[in-house]
């Protein structure tokens, strides 16, 4: 399983949210690439990134601090928040960007998700779910839809999409633990690599989602906070896999 700090921007600086509540933020950092660089340094082998104000806006608000990430780091770089067509997702793929997130166009614009699975293809292509109580949330997690996790990352399913993130946005940056329960459902469902995010506070937090078999775990305020410390957090789940062998 692969553990991926995350870079959360907003107007420019890293930051996070509680519960993705914009007037619940704590900055961190104003150089948000010194960030990537420093979790590189600690041994992340991916980063996962978010714009906020595109995310809230629907037009990417950090596109040059995002260049400056990708230019910073040698390792690969995942990129969400707003996102909503395929000619944008081919343009950050060629920027360098290893691999797209589709949140809110996967409920608005599906066909924009299909058409950037087939322009830059499925490996580059992310669906996030972002569920609060079962339901997806979309526009920065603003606004509650009337589907399912399950329902929409089945669709997502049939348009090509075998890659997900699945978050409980009533844990993001709560460090309350993930839900387990839902994560272990939606694996059940989909059948597709996983990553999961929101509300993970430990290194046992980590283990278990290993052993349920998701394929990365997303970090935020845990490792901010110093509460999970990110090199030994990689070194123990690497020592899983290692056993597993």
């Amino acid at each position: 399983m692969e553990i991926l700090p995350v870079i959360d921007l907003r107007d420019g600086r890293c930051v996070r949210l509680t519960q993705g509540d914009y007037d619940r933020e704590t900055v961190f950092d104003d150089d948000p690439a010194a960030v990537a660089r420093r979790w590189v340094a600690e041994g992340a082998r991916r980063l996962h990134v978010v714009d906020l104000d595109g995310a809230r806006d629907g037009v990417r608000g950090n596109a040059a601090v995002v260049a400056k990430i990708v230019k910073a780091v040698d390792i690969p770089v995942q990129l969400g928040g707003g996102i909503r067509d395929a000619p944008e997702a081919g343009m950050l793929v060629d920027m360098g960007v290893d691999r797209v997130i589709f949140g809110t166009a996967a409920i608005e614009a599906p066909d924009e998700v299909e058409n950037a699975v087939r322009s830059v293809g499925a490996e580059h292509v992310i669906v996030s779910i972002d569920a609060k109580d079962g339901m997806v949330q979309t526009q920065g997690w603003l606004q509650q839809s009337d589907m399912t996790a399950s329902q929409l990352g089945n669709d997502m399913v049939g348009l090509g999409v075998r890659r997900f993130i699945y978050t409980d946005t009533s844990r993001d940056g709560t460090m309350t633990h993930p839900n387990f329960a839902a994560v272990a459902e939606l694996q059940e469902n989909l059948r597709y690599p996983i990553i999961v995010a929101g509300g993970i506070a430990s290194v046992e937090d980590l283990v278990e989602l290993a052993n349920l078999g998701v394929e990365g775990a997303i970090s935020g305020m845990a490792i901010y906070s110093g509460a999970l410390d990110l090199r030994r957090a990689i070194e123990t789940i690497d020592a899983m896999s290692v056993a597993g062998d």
